[in-house]
């Protein structure tokens, strides 16, 4: 297969290597320094291109690709305000779409389990939730695209949580109680939340690849599920593969769509 790149940040290289590995041709890597050749023979003779960019660049980036007539796996988030135009865009042109907030498979596992979890806790109102997420200082948006898609999962999946709110980000060890109030003895935010809404809290820490944890919490025990990547190869790994799926394909799709085709 031939593929493109948009974006060679520390991603958009774990791509690359990845994508080779398995035996596809890098046919065009667009970076900053080249923009233009989105507008390339190489770019078009593309058959998919993973997008790993900046929350402020991917919406144009994927609109200029189905311009091209190429397909698109994008990892960046942070640009959702946009996808309604940017998803007339690709099917106008007659391509296709698969974004996603994470594409590790173990995150993908991760997130059925929450979903059950949630759904389990419906009845049990002595047990509060609250989300939390680690990721690299470098990483621009916060709650994570995850986080977002975690907590989504757990107000359509549980029937006592009508929202979620993110109660702050706190940077490299900054004070929790200057950003979130009263915290429980496990860590949990106990601010001033109502019941009936998930508390979210990110943190932005050294070069941590990513790291989400969700808590049940009541008086008497805590449940607690967490997701720890070791790596960005994960994340690569899984765009590489959603790549091999949406090739040739038209349209807007997911990654459960996706991955439950995989798997």
């Amino acid at each position: 297969m031939k593929l493109a790149i948009i974006g060679y940040g520390k991603m958009g290289k774990a791509v690359e290597k990845i994508a080779r590995e398995r035996g596809h041709e890098i046919v065009a890597v667009i970076n900053v320094e080249n923009t233009a050749d989105i507008r390339s023979a190489e770019f078009r003779s593309a058959d998919v291109a993973i997008e790993f960019t900046e929350p402020s660049q991917a919406a144009a980036n994927i609109k200029a690709a189905a311009e091209e007539g190429v397909n698109v796996v994008c990892g960046t988030t942070g640009w959702y305000d946009a996808k309604a135009e940017v998803d007339e865009a690709v099917k106008a042109a007659g391509t296709a779409l698969l974004a996603a907030t994470n594409f590790s498979i173990g995150v993908y596992v991760f997130s059925r389990i929450n979903r059950e979890l949630a759904r389990l806790m419906t009845r049990l109102s002595d047990y509060h939730p609250s989300l939390t997420e680690t990721h690299h200082i470098h990483k621009l948006d916060y709650p994570s695209g995850t986080a977002v898609t975690l907590a989504e999962g757990i107000v359509e999946s549980n029937g006592r949580i009508d929202g979620w709110k993110c109660n702050g980000c706190i940077h490299n060890n900054q004070d929790v109680m200057e950003v979130m109030g009263e915290v429980s003895e496990a860590g949990h935010s106990r601010d001033e939340t109502p019941d009936n809404v998930l508390p979210v809290l990110a943190i932005r820490e050294d070069e941590v690849p990513g790291t989400h944890t969700v808590a049940w919490e009541s008086d008497i025990d805590t449940i607690e599920i967490t997701h720890e990547a070791h790596s960005r190869r994960g994340f690569a790994l899984g765009a590489v593969v959603a790549a091999e799926w949406l090739a040739g394909k038209k349209g807007i799709f997911s990654i459960d769509e996706c991955l439950d085709a995989i798997l």
